[in-house]
């Protein structure tokens, strides 16, 4: 039985229509109409245990409406959410007991007390056992290195001491789910290196599920095996990001280490399906397309114009992949 399951989700508002000018204005105000928008129109997936799964679109497609309706904080307009068999809404302290919850740009710790008496507040108001609560905070404060933070109130903290203090929160009382919104937004590499490390480490060693939304895509390449993609309230996608990028990557790259790019460079040559890029003397970028070309046809023509070293083929980001399909379901 899955951990979570989302059959037929839909969230509904009504929102009033604007009308144009002071008389429409004033219209309005005294006969206002409105138009019913849905943020999450249909949707149906679930999720195991221990799986990390990355809910992504773009900025208005309703993500977080449905992690509101995952977490119990808004009602479906229809449709029916379990989360460890439980329907959020209805047992929303228990659920609340079983969940964790971190969003990029609110913190669930207190403005002006010392982070560790936040971390005690939480051992209450969870009920966290002594043994529990003294093993998983020495445990994250090594991970994520908290020992110079924990004295400090949360105003005194950066941005980056803040989400990893608000992570340990958030996991203190070994939550079987975690809901993770932006939680690298704004942060330096080193920050996200040492939050994306000890999400990797609590999902394998406690089988924790995750669910992240992230607009940073190595967020979700470094800790997602999945990827679910809604556009407009609706699910686009819904595999394994592998199967994702055969499935539809149209591009490869193709990365030369030569000894001067000055001729291919500098003489115009062209090759139908092939983007071509020039980082400095001693390196050529190109970008082709599958339907049109192969590999070895772009290293023959290459090798014509410039002295091969080495060769390195990736295929595209997913990132690339993401906005190609949204592209495509735009038109």
């Amino acid at each position: 039985m899955a951990l979570i399951e989302a059959e037929h989700l839909v969230k509904e508002y009504k929102r009033k229509i604007p009308r144009e000018g002071m008389k429409g204005a004033l219209y309005h105000m005294f006969h206002p109409e409105y138009e019913t928008f849905k943020a999450v129109n249909d949707i149906s997936f679930s999720v195991e245990e221990g799986e990390a799964v990355g809910y992504i679109g773009p900025n208005g497609s309703g993500k977080s409406t449905t992690i509101k309706m995952l977490t119990g904080i808004l009602t479906p307009t229809a449709g029916t959410i379990r989360v460890n068999g439980r329907i959020p809404t209805k047992e929303r302290i228990k659920n609340n007991r079983d969940i964790g919850v971190v969003t990029g740009n609110r913190s669930l710790l207190f403005w002006d007390v010392p982070v560790i008496e936040s971390f005690k507040l939480f051992q209450k108001m969870y009920e966290i056992p002594d043994a529990v609560y003294r093993d998983n905070l020495e445990k994250f404060t090594e991970l994520l290195g908290l020992v110079p933070l924990l004295s400090l109130p949360e105003r005194q903290l950066s941005l980056g001491q803040k989400m990893r203090c608000n992570i340990t929160a958030a996991f203190l009382h070994d939550p079987k789910i975690v809901y993770l919104d932006e939680p690298t937004i704004g942060l330096d590499t080193s920050s996200k290196n040492r939050i994306r490390s000890f999400i990797r480490q609590v999902n394998e060693e406690k089988k924790t599920t995750f669910i992240i939304t992230s607009h940073d895509f190595r967020d979700i390449e470094a800790l997602c095996k999945r990827i679910i993609l809604i556009n407009h309230g609706k699910k686009i996608v819904d595999d394994q990001i592998e199967n994702v990028r055969k499935e539809f990557e149209r591009y490869k790259n193709i990365r030369f280490e030569v000894e001067d790019n000055w001729k291919l460079k500098t003489g115009g040559y062209f090759m139908p399906g092939v983007k071509l890029s020039f980082e400095d003397h001693y390196y050529v970028d190109a970008e082709y397309e599958l339907e049109k070309t192969e590999a070895k046809m772009v290293i023959d023509f290459v090798s014509q114009y410039c002295q091969i070293k080495d060769i390195s083929i990736t295929g595209r980001a997913i990132e690339a992949i993401i906005e190609d399909i949204l592209t495509t379901e735009e038109k």
